[in-house]
């Protein structure tokens, strides 16, 4: 990875320079705001600031045509696969665009950041060790998009995909954004009407016998998503403005189960029609500049509803005699929360501070009825309805300083104050709980122009159990096969820390990661044969591994970012259920992305990744090596505003999850095939005006976020 010819690649970044965004704002980004002219070698794309990686997506040749999924791939220790995005090292990740935090679903989130086009994108941030005002979570990245909206005018985009498996599946949406001085107006829709077959085949083997499950099951699952931003600037100092997200989805799926129980053979058809499934996020939020140092104070309020409704039709045949069940759930849940915060710009010291309250309510409510005699009765003992509230007080402070022109500190400490009630409606159990934690994080770089950057940071986190887990209803998927929750889960603490190094294109993390009674799925055999899987707190884990990627521009028209990380794991159980109490191992990974332009007027591109997983161990489960691998075309036309993209992916189908979980009476393996392989052809077509004014644009990451 070359850079500018006058500046270095890795520059200190002074404290004026950083934003309300949390944002890296340094020297040489400020230049190209200058008239003067600068003469440029090859332009930065990747860099490691004191507390992040920032790719800057503008400066990346190889991103053109791509939307922002695709982009989040050409980061160092950021891996997309199936459109899972996974940072190593972390167990999960959380967006933020333009300063807003998103509270969607995983499904909401894959439309929203395919609609995003590369192209709008001024930044990509990736923050492994989040700052103390975002709520404390269990090894969470943060990964920030900031837009390229300055331009006035109108701008946007419109595309489709279609996908080719064993059925045909599309994909189409658009956006586009009007900007003037005073208004900022953003609209993006999406609609997915995707098919796919999921095969999971488990075997258990016993001291004196083996029993085989074989199952598949087929879906279709609509999904329409929708976005909408106003914003209205009523002096340089006041901003206010609200966000609208809307989420639906109709899934319908029939599994066929076949199972081999000794001499008994028995096969269930489960199916399952579209049940509506919608959620609504509304955000209002307004931003106030105290004075021309930066002092700021933003306030936040956050509504979230999410309405679930589901269906199920259980045959189960054995030897000829049928029996039949239904499930009928209803699922609501709403969340209210509200975040105060300020920026104390000082004169060599920035401060932040702030407080939030959250409260969630839940309500579920699970019948099941059995098929006597051609009429349907209701199973009291297996029907449930549950009700749960949790509120969440919090309050945070944090301060960052640059010591010297290459010692930067960043500390941070957060308050959470939890209290949770459930009550099962249908026998009055109540399960109340009240639980407080500090929770510290401090980061600590140092910068030498020779010698690259080197940084440490530890944060503290909670992981919460979630809706699904808690609520106490039983689910079958045959009339003997069933998952039920857990109201008496509790949190568990995690302790995380990490030290990163970065120089010329060279990037590595040594991390470590700590869970005290975390939650693992149990799998128990009843007397009368059923099987039920449930959660429980019963682990404690710990991780520690080495990531490294190298990243080069090679000729002009090659790029290649080459990957590895070796980990080690370690588990143990309390539960008298496994074989082996403690389960440990050593692991790893490579991965290899390469780009390469196929004309001279760089406008055609292949892209070619691969990935190949160790065998691993987690949480006393032990899985197979997998490999994946995927490549596409991409040509742009009419001044790049036209694309198109030609991809296929797993065409050996390899991305195949194999496992095995071994307890004191038995022992499952586990095979789940989620039919990867596929050819997708895509076009995208980009309008509106290039032309940036430079107008205030504002990015502060102030916007309130759900306390799960």
């Amino acid at each position: 990875m070359k850079s500018f010819a006058l500046l270095s690649l890795f520059v200190t970044m002074p404290l004026s320079a950083q934003n309300m965004a949390d944002t890296t704002a340094t020297d040489w980004e400020r230049l190209l705001k200058l008239k003067e002219v600068v003469v440029v070698g090859a332009r930065t794309v990747v860099k490691q600031a004191p507390d992040r990686i920032v790719y800057l997506t503008k400066n990346d040749q190889y991103a053109k045509g791509m939307n922002v999924l695709e982009a989040l791939g050409r980061i160092p220790r950021v891996s997309v696969v199936n459109d899972l995005v996974a940072v190593a090292g972390k167990n999960s990740v959380r967006y933020i665009i333009d300063g807003h935090l998103m509270d969607m679903s995983d499904e909401a989130m894959v439309m929203r950041l395919k609609n995003l086009q590369a192209s709008g994108i001024e930044k990509i941030e990736v923050l492994t060790t989040p700052p103390a005002k975002y709520a404390a979570g269990n090894n969470v990245a943060y990964i920030s998009i900031t837009s390229r909206n300055e331009s006035l005018g109108t701008r946007g985009n419109v595309w489709g995909n279609g996908n080719f498996r064993e059925s045909f599946s599309y994909l189409i949406g658009g956006n586009a954004s009007h900007t003037t001085r005073k208004v900022e107006l953003s609209a993006d829709a999406s609609w997915n009407d995707s098919k796919g077959i999921n095969d999971l085949d488990r075997t258990y083997t016993f001291l004196d016998y083996t029993k085989t499950s074989k199952r598949s099951t087929d879906y279709t699952n609509r999904i329409l998503g929708a976005n909408g931003l106003f914003k209205y600037k009523f002096t340089d100092n006041l901003k206010a403005g609200i966000i609208l997200n809307y989420y639906t989805n109709r899934l319908s799926s029939r599994l066929q189960d076949a199972t081999t129980d000794r001499d008994m053979v028995s096969k269930s058809v489960n199916n399952s029609p579209s049940r509506p499934n919608n959620a609504l996020t509304v955000t209002i939020f307004s931003d106030w500049a105290i004075d021309p140092k930066g002092k700021t104070l933003s306030l936040t309020y956050n509504y979230f509803d999410k309405q679930t409704q589901s269906f199920s039709d259980v045959t189960t045949s054995v030897n000829g005699e049928a029996k039949r069940l239904s499930n009928t759930g209803d699922n609501k849940y709403h969340i209210h929360s509200a975040k105060l915060d300020a920026v104390m710009p000082l004169k060599s010291l920035r401060i932040e501070a702030g407080m939030a309250y959250t409260n969630i309510g839940n309500n579920t409510a699970l019948d099941v009825h059995h098929q006597q005699n051609d009429s349907w009765a209701l199973a009291k003992q297996q029907s449930n309805a549950f009700d749960y509230n949790e509120s969440t007080l919090a309050a945070y402070v944090g301060a960052e300083k640059n010591f010297t022109k290459s010692f930067f500190g960043k500390a941070g400490l957060r308050y959470e104050s939890t209290r949770t009630e459930g009550c099962q409606r249908i026998d009055g159990k109540k399960n109340n709980d009240n639980y407080q934690h500090l929770f510290p994080t401090i980061s600590i770089s140092w910068n030498s122009l020779k010698a690259g950057r080197l940084s440490f940071s530890y944060s503290m986190g909670i992981e919460r159990p979630n809706f699904n887990d808690l609520n106490p209803y039983k689910y079958y998927t045959t009339t003997s096969d069933y998952v039920s929750g857990n109201p008496n889960l509790q949190p568990s603490i995690a302790h995380n820390a990490e030290i990163n190094y970065s120089f010329k294109g060279l990037y590595a993390v040594l991390y470590y990661s700590y869970n005290a009674d975390a939650i693992g799925y149990v799998t128990r055999f009843n007397a009368n044969g059923s099987q039920c899987t449930m959660p429980e707190n019963h682990i404690n884990s710990n991780k520690t591994g080495l990531y490294a990627s190298c990243y080069q521009s090679l000729f002009g028209w090659w790029s290649m970012n080459l990957g590895g990380e070796v980990f080690h794991t370690y588990a143990k159980s309390k539960l008298a259920d496994y074989r082996d109490a403690e389960d440990s191992g050593w692991s790893g990974k490579m991965e290899l992305s390469t780009s390469f332009m196929l004309n001279s007027q760089k406008n055609l591109v292949l892209d070619v990744r691969f990935n190949h997983h160790i065998p691993y161990h987690e949480r006393i489960i032990q899985y197979e090596a997998m490999s994946l691998l995927s490549c596409d075309v991409r040509y742009t036309l009419l001044n790049n505003r036209l694309t198109l993209t030609a991809s296929v992916s797993d065409p050996f189908g390899w991305n195949v999850t194999k496992s095995t979980a071994r307890y004191q009476d038995y022992n499952v393996y586990t095979r789940n095939d989620i039919h990867s392989h596929s050819v997708s052809l895509r076009v995208s077509y980009r309008f509106g005006g290039n032309k940036v004014n430079n107008v205030y644009r504002d990015t502060k990451q102030h916007e309130s976020n759900r306390a799960n």
